[in-house]
């Protein structure tokens, strides 16, 4: 609107007052630009509050998110070195969405409304990698390869054939180049002598990315790039032995694509330590449970509740079906739904395992403590130190409480990991952010804020105008020092 069309709007509204005897009060230009000041000074006003809140005053309320802070480390010590920004997004996969499980979602769930959500929030964090999982591949094929070439990513999907949805990573171009890939199916994954509980379909997937001329040219270093990489691991409420196994893959994956790397792109001088390895994704464990302490926690002895879980999970029976074996004769037709003999819960006060269920998890303790590669969280040494009222909560790993806020379970599953040799030496405590920082050259400049439950709504997740997915994007800004 001009600013003539404006005054003669502002001069019609205040020549509506009327005095006593129903005449009209003339109007000055002074009184105009005055009551034209005073409405302007409250738009302004409002901007500025729903701005303050997180909130665009541009976008739809409909597509609207929570805006989280990114809290800083290091912030008296100058940048000098090459930074970059990590994500970790579980985006809930569109194929999985039933109304019972979301039931106060409503049209938050739709995936034209769902889809500009995390596309705006993409655009908001501006991530320079960006690991993402439960993607569906008919979204990827339609709509976010597209999208995100068009914010300067390139991308890379990988999922079991017999899935519609998937993992993904991409990255900055002017930042990184692609060189090598490597694709993960559990299934098929050797570990040691201890095969796969159950067909579970999960699938992992790993790049080595070179930094650009650009990147080369302004910061130099030794360092040839970053490996980077995502899952999704098994999902089922008994499958804690089985994702413990597929944590040992991930390790060993790591330790291989890293040797093939070396091989193939720094002429096999055997110094691993040109690529910084991170791997994130959603890992449907807690910081207490034997997946996520197999891989954080070494050497691995599984004690009190890890160890209850671990040996309880060994005793559940999945179906055949999951198999494929169609004709599977089992009570039922489905021994997880309408089977005897299982175990009641995932988590029991008590549990007195069979000498079969304790050879079991010692053997994965074993094949866990043979593997010379450990992971450590960058949340958990990190974020004590930018949070401390939401670190340790309900763990003692230094984690922040939650990542998952659904409408039947809240719980933190999302996790960021350097990964690097382990010597078998005790790294059974969580590293110091100090000790972390010297020992791999890289730097936590910040951490997104993740809020505690008792910030969180009493309803589930995706809702409109907070969340787009029942998880939580996690990210870490980080410095390469050397």
């Amino acid at each position: 609107m001009s600013n003539e069309n404006s005054a003669e709007k502002v001069a019609k509204d205040v020549g509506r007052k009327k005095g006593k005897k129903g005449k009209k009060i003339p109007v000055s230009p002074e009184h105009i630009a005055k009551v034209r000041a005073e409405r302007e000074a409250a738009r302004a006003a409002k901007r500025e509050a729903m701005l303050a809140k997180g909130v665009d005053p541009e976008c739809p309320p409909e597509l609207q998110f929570i805006k989280r802070p990114i809290l800083q480390l290091h912030e008296d010590e100058p940048i000098k070195s090459f930074t970059f920004s990590l994500m970790s997004y579980n985006c809930l996969a569109q194929a999985l969405i039933r109304r019972k499980l979301f039931p106060t979602s409503g049209d938050a769930l739709k995936w034209y409304r769902r889809s500009q959500v995390l596309l705006n929030e993409f655009k908001h964090y501006n991530a320079d990698v960006i690991c993402l999982q439960e993607i569906d591949y008919i979204q990827f094929q339609s709509f976010w390869k597209e999208e995100l070439a068009k914010l300067g990513y390139g991308v890379q999907f990988h999922r079991q054939a017999s899935k519609n949805h998937g993992v993904a990573i991409a990255w900055k171009e002017n930042l990184f180049t692609l060189t090598d890939k490597m694709l993960i199916d559990f299934d098929k994954e050797l570990s040691g002598d201890i095969p796969p509980r159950t067909t579970t379909n999960n699938a992992g997937l790993l790049l080595s990315l070179k930094f650009s001329g650009e990147v080369i040219k302004k910061y130099g270093g030794n360092k040839s790039g970053i490996i980077v990489g995502t899952t999704h691991l098994f999902w089922h409420p008994f499958g804690t032995f089985e994702r413990t196994r597929q944590c040992y893959v991930v390790l060993k994956k790591i330790k291989e694509f890293l040797h093939r790397v070396n091989v193939l792109q720094n002429d096999n001088d055997g110094d691993i330590s040109q690529w910084h390895p991170f791997f994130c994704g959603d890992f449907n464990s807690q910081p207490f449970d034997a997946p996520y302490l197999s891989m954080t926690s070494k050497p691995i002895e599984y004690t009190g509740r890890a160890k209850r879980v671990i040996e309880c999970s060994t005793s559940y029976t999945f179906s055949k079906m999951r198999d494929g074996e169609e004709d599977a004769d089992e009570e039922g037709g489905n021994i997880e739904k309408y089977g005897t003999g299982q175990p009641e819960h995932p988590v029991p006060d008590s549990y007195h395992a069979k000498p079969n269920e304790e050879e079991l998890v010692r053997k994965m303790q074993d094949l866990h403590n043979s593997l010379d590669m450990r992971a450590i969280s960058l949340y958990a040494v990190g974020y004590r130190k930018v949070h401390p009222e939401n670190s340790s909560l309900d763990n003692d790993r230094g984690e922040p409480e939650i990542s998952n806020w659904a409408n039947t379970w809240r719980g933190l599953l999302d996790y960021m990991f350097y990964v690097r040799n382990w010597d078998f030496s005790d790294h059974k405590a969580v590293d110091s952010l100090e000790s972390f920082e010297a020992e791999s050259g890289i730097r936590i400049r910040g951490l997104l804020r993740m809020p505690p439950a008792k910030e969180m709504t009493e309803h589930g997740q995706p809702h409109e105008g907070e969340y787009p997915s029942d998880h939580l994007c996690i990210l870490c800004n980080l410095e390469l020092v050397n």
